[in-house]
């Protein structure tokens, strides 16, 4: 093999290894965006029409939304801490479960709302699931996370709760 053949050959293998490189790295810079994706401030169905904030949202109160997909393996640790906080949330706080599946049948307490719209599903657009949304009755996100686990959900939510209980007179 001539040299100039085998130059040829070694710098085609570096460039894709470079272009794997770079592939790789627009992945991880991907993961990251969506880790710290914050959507805080963001009005809930914006660009959309007021039927999909109404749906979610309670008028005159807090809504906790938790975004769930059917292919996630967390969210059923996820929906059985909903039904376990749903009875205990003061009058002014409501759950909403947002989900994707058109046949979700998850037994949940009569307080939860269940949306089982994938337009809706799609209008939360925090990009992972479980995820919870705090948003107030005028359709402002005022919290979004990521949840791993129904330890999470009662951290987050027990945690809102002290914090109305401590800004009201």
């Amino acid at each position: 093999m001539d040299p100039t053949s085998a130059a040829v050959i070694v710098l085609g293998i570096l460039v894709a290894l470079l272009f794997a490189a770079g592939a790789g790295l627009y992945r991880r810079v991907r993961e990251l965006e969506m880790a710290t994706y914050n959507g805080v401030g963001v009005r809930f169905g914006a660009g959309q029409d007021e039927q999909v904030r109404s749906a979610v949202t309670t008028p005159n109160g807090t809504t906790l939304v938790v975004k769930v997909n059917r292919q996630c393996s967390t969210c059923e640790d996820v929906l059985l801490a909903v039904g376990k906080l749903a009875p205990e949330l003061p009058g002014d706080h409501s759950f909403a479960v947002v989900s994707d599946d058109p046949g979700f049948d998850k037994s949940l307490p009569a307080e939860v709302r269940v949306i089982k719209d994938p337009a809706i599903w799609r209008s939360v657009t925090v990009p992972y699931a479980p995820a919870l949304l705090i948003v107030d009755a005028a359709g402002l996100v005022v919290f979004t996370a990521p949840l791993g686990s129904g330890d999470a959900l009662v951290d987050v939510v027990e945690r809102t709760v002290l914090r109305r209980r401590e800004t009201q007179p």
